[in-house]
C-alpha cells in the first residue's frame, strides 16, 4: 500500500500556559518544553483535539468555519490473495457540503493551525459526519479513483493507532457568495448556502496543560512528542498519559545484564479469547501455524501470549515484529526496575494492539484459504495486557537483540515517529 499523505507536517501555534511566550508544535504532539520558562507540560483534552485556520483578514466579512476530520493511522487490508499494508494521513469534510473539496490537501500548510477557543470570532458549522463515516467516506472516494488496495476485494481492513483531530477551516461571506478565505476562491452563492441549513454550534472546546513531572517525586519525568507513558529515573516509576492528568502504571522489563547501551522497545504482551479457535496455550498456537515441531505435554499446558508493538513502525515491520516476537514467547521472570535503559516511546494503547490482531493471525495462520474468509466474522477479546520493554543492544545505526535473534535499523524507529 501507498502512504496516503496530505501533510507530513501541521502545526499549532499558541502560547505557553505558564510565561505567555509563543509556543509551535506539530499536530500531533501532546508533550512539549517550552523553549522560553523550560517547564515541561502535557496538553490534554477529553476527546479529539479541535484547532482552526484563522482567516488572513475578516474586516467586514463574516466568518464561517467548515469543519474536517483529520487521521493518521497504520492500515492492514487483508484480501483473498495478499495481506496489504501501509500508513494513511488524510483529513475528510465533516459536513454533507458537495460544494466543499472532500479533502484539504495542502491547505493546512498554507497557514498555522490555533487551538479552539470559545473568543475566536465566526460561525463554526458542527460537524455532521462522525470520524467513522468520514473514514469509510475516504474509503469510498480512493476506490472510486481505482487506487489499490482500496479498489480490492476486501475480507478486512483494520486502522491502527489512529490520531484524530477535528480542524475548522475558514470560509467568508463576502457579495452574496461564499469564498474561500485562504484560496479567495468562490465556493457557492450564499442563497444556495443557506438552502441548505447547516447546522451551527458554539465552540466549547478548551485544552488541559498540566505538568509532566513525576506525581511521587516532583523530577521531570522522560518522555516527549506524543508517549503514552512517561518515565521517572528517580523513583524507578512509569506514569499514563490520560486526559485529566497522570496515572501510575507497571511496566516490567525482560532482564539483559549486558553493560552495552540499551534500547527498551515496548511490547504489549496480550491474551485473549476468540471464538471459534482454540489459543489458550502454545500448543494451540503452534498447531493454528502448522509450526514444524512435535506438541509436547508442556507447550500444551503453557498459556500462550501475543507480543505486540507498542509503538508505531512501518506496517510491514509491525506485521514481521508480532510475528518475531510471539513465535519467541518469552517465558522467564520480568523485572520492574527501568534502571539504565532507554526506553521507546509507547505510542500504540493495548486495546489498538488487540485490533491488529485478526490482521497478524491471517498473517500467521497456516491454512490461510480457509481462514482468511472467516476474518469478517472472527470476534477477538482482549483479556489480559501487560506493558513489557525488550532490551536492545545499541550498536551503530542497528538495534540488536541477540536472544531472539532480531536485528531493527534505528531509522526505522524514527520513522514510526512521524506516523
Amino acid at each position: 500500500m501507498e502512504t496516503r499523505s496530505d501533510s507530513r507536517r501541521w502545526f499549532i501555534d499558541f502560547q505557553c500556559p505558564r510565561c505567555a511566550a509563543a509556543v509551535s508544535l506539530e499536530e500531533t504532539e501532546r508533550i512539549f518544553t517550552c523553549a522560553w520558562c523550560r517547564v515541561k507540560l502535557c496538553l490534554g483534552s477529553p476527546g479529539p483535539l479541535q484547532c482552526c485556520i484563522l482567516p488572513p483578514s475578516a474586516t467586514g466579512e463574516d466568518v464561517l468555519f467548515a469543519p474536517y476530520w483529520r487521521l493518521k493511522a497504520m492500515v492492514f487490508t487483508c484480501t483473498p490473495g495478499a495481506i496489504r499494508a501501509g500508513a494513511v494521513d488524510m483529513s475528510h469534510i465533516a459536513l454533507h457540503a458537495e460544494t466543499l473539496p472532500w479533502s484539504l490537501g495542502i491547505r493546512p500548510q498554507l497557514a498555522r493551525l490555533h487551538f479552539l477557543d470559545p473568543g475566536i470570532q465566526g460561525t463554526f458549522l458542527a460537524p455532521s459526519l462522525t470520524i467513522g463515516e468520514s473514514v469509510t467516506g475516504y474509503e469510498t472516494n480512493m476506490k472510486q479513483l481505482g487506487v489499490s488496495p482500496w479498489a480490492d476485494a476486501v475480507l478486512h481492513r483494520a486502522w491502527i493507532g489512529e490520531q484524530t483531530s477535528l480542524l475548522y477551516y475558514p470560509l467568508m461571506r463576502r457579495g452574496g457568495q461564499i469564498v474561500d478565505a485562504l484560496q479567495d476562491r468562490i465556493v457557492e452563492s450564499v442563497a444556495t448556502w443557506e438552502a441548505r441549513a447547516t447546522a451551527e454550534r458554539q465552540p466549547d472546546f478548551r485544552v488541559r496543560f498540566y505538568a509532566a513531572t513525576c506525581p511521587d517525586c516532583g523530577r521531570d519525568l522522560d518522555g516527549d512528542r506524543d508517549t503514552l507513558v512517561l518515565t521517572c529515573r528517580n523513583c524507578d516509576r512509569a506514569w499514563k498519559r490520560g486526559s485529566e492528568g497522570l496515572e501510575e502504571m507497571p511496566v516490567y522489563v525482560i532482564p539483559d545484564k549486558t553493560r552495552e547501551d540499551r534500547v527498551g522497545l515496548p511490547f504489549w504482551r496480550i491474551r485473549i479469547g476468540v471464538e471459534g479457535f482454540a489459543l489458550s496455550t502454545f500448543g494451540d498456537f503452534a498447531r493454528f501455524c502448522n509450526l514444524p515441531r512435535a506438541i509436547t505435554p508442556a507447550m500444551e499446558e503453557a498459556p500462550f501470549f501475543f507480543w505486540v508493538p507498542a509503538f508505531k513502525v512501518n506496517a510491514e515491520l509491525y506485521l514481521m515484529l508480532i510475528r518475531r516476537i510471539t513465535l519467541f514467547q518469552w517465558r522467564g521472570d520480568f523485572e520492574q526496575r527501568l534502571g539504565g535503559l532507554d526506553c521507546h516511546p509507547v505510542t500504540l494503547p493495548a486495546e489498538e494492539g488487540a485490533e491488529s490482531l485478526k490482521t497478524a493471525m491471517a498473517d500467521l495462520v497456516a491454512d490461510k484459504r480457509t481462514f482468511m474468509p472467516k476474518l469478517g466474522d472472527l470476534e477477538i477479546a482482549m483479556k489480559e495486557a501487560l506493558l513489557v520493554y525488550l532490551p536492545f543492544r545499541a550498536r551503530g545505526g542497528e538495534l540488536i537483540q541477540p536472544q531472539i535473534p532480531l536485528g531493527i535499523q534505528r531509522k526505522a524507529l524514527q520513522f514510526g515517529l512521524n506516523i
